[in-house]
């Protein structure tokens, strides 16, 4: 469908669905919102067998609300995304299509795929006599147009982190309420091998935008750290990003790598292979432009694994100096193409030197890195566990007073 067609039905499904009473809370005449039960009814919605950082998001409130028995309602057939191992999918998981009627929807996904919803689904995840909730994750300070149209449909905003959350307000002019991703915790990962060898790790899926997860920075990073090391000393970078990345990008980054020490590990790997991936490394490095949350920082540092990583986005909500190395930088400059966002808004461009630096620094003195990656761990507890991520959706729910009646 052509920009000029989509807009239009966009417009046209929005000004119906608002016809009919969405949001319930906003509804005209209204003085407050209905009371809720004590515990109302619940349903999660959201890409919840993809392996991005919303379907982590929806796959957590299904876990931290799992008392309640929230009705995983799954619309991964709309995104291209790889999929997670079936064992991580919720269970009793329905589609869309067959959705019934809950008195809250938690609805975790972006707006973007809004009216794909509607053509496959009909309106009937989004309904007039229940309290909906959007959460949304972005990377920019400003929203792509029409999102603000749909959001206006909801009758509560809520972001993973402040960078987004700040992003949703200025478009919306609406509060937004922050729900952090629950990032679970696991058992500290020690260095316990008996050679020389330190593995650095950088992660990126070429459908989140390569400009902005910027896996060359780690590269190039770690070439300068190559160099500048004690002689003796051994490391490698693994890139690893999911099956059916481009070959384009494959062959931009084999380019970049040189003669170094360098691997790339272009598959989706299952659950077990991950956790080997992870017991693997040494440090994660994360020299992204933007995050609106940073999933993979938080996983690394649920691991106590150090980490070097730009000072940007939503993992300035889990993280300090105290428990990372940050790199600063200024602001980052769109280039003429090669980048899927209309501008690069709130993005930083990461010192090269400062990130080889900081490589050189976890090799040459790792046990201080840990003491970091230990403190991170800590620090990500506060903020992303059970019990915080719980207690801000319950507070979501009750900001606009439970689901309202017909």
């Amino acid at each position: 469908m052509k920009p000029l067609a989509r807009q239009i039905a966009l417009r046209a499904i929005v000004a119906g669905l608002r016809l009919s009473g969405l949001p319930a809370s906003r509804r005209k005449g209204r003085r407050h919102v209905c009371p809720s039960p004590a515990t109302p009814s619940l349903a999660v919605i959201g890409f919840l067998e993809t392996a991005s950082g919303l379907g982590a998001a929806g796959r957590g409130m299904c876990h931290v609300l799992a008392d309640r028995g929230p009705l995983p309602v799954s619309i991964s057939a709309l995104s291209r995304t790889a999929r997670v191992p079936s064992q991580s999918r919720p269970s009793e998981m329905t589609d869309a299509g067959s959705m019934p009627g809950h008195e809250v929807a938690i609805h975790v996904h972006n707006p973007d795929v809004f009216l794909a919803a509607v053509r496959r689904y009909g309106t009937r995840f989004l309904r007039a006599n229940s309290l909906n909730i959007a959460v949304v994750n972005w990377e920019t300070d400003c929203l792509p147009p029409r999102w603000a149209d749909v959001l206006s449909l909801y009758d509560v905003l809520c972001a993973p982190s402040l960078f987004t959350a700040r992003a949703v307000e200025r478009a919306t002019r609406r509060s937004v309420s922050v729900v952090p991703i629950f990032v679970p915790v696991k058992p500290p990962r020690v260095r316990v091998r008996g050679d020389s060898v330190y593995e650095f790790l950088c992660m990126f899926d070429f459908r989140s935008d390569f400009e902005r997860k910027n896996p060359l920075a780690a590269v190039r990073a770690f070439r300068a750290a190559v160099r500048s090391l004690p002689q003796g000393s051994r490391c490698r970078l693994r890139i690893k990003c999911h099956t059916g990345t481009p070959s384009a990008i494959v062959a931009r980054l084999r380019q970049e790598c040189g003669p170094d020490p360098i691997e790339i590990l272009d598959e989706t790997l299952s659950e077990s292979q991950m956790a080997l991936l992870w017991q693997d490394c040494d440090c994660l490095v994360s020299l992204h432009r933007s995050e609106g949350f940073g999933l993979p920082v938080a996983e690394a540092l649920a691991r106590s694994i150090p980490v070097i990583t730009t000072r940007q986005g939503g993992v300035l909500d889990f993280v300090d100096d105290s428990g990372c190395f940050f790199v600063d930088g200024p602001a980052a400059k769109r280039p003429y193409s090669g980048s899927d966002y209309a501008e690069w808004s709130g993005w930083v461009e990461p010192n090269m030197a400062a990130a080889a630096a900081h490589m050189v620094a976890v090799v040459r003195r790792y046990d201080e890195a840990a003491t970091r990656g230990q403190r991170g761990r800590e620090r990500l507890i506060e903020t992303t566990s059970a019990d915080v991520v719980r207690a801000a959706i319950e507070q979501a729910i009750a900001s606009a007073g439970g689901p309202c009646r017909p």
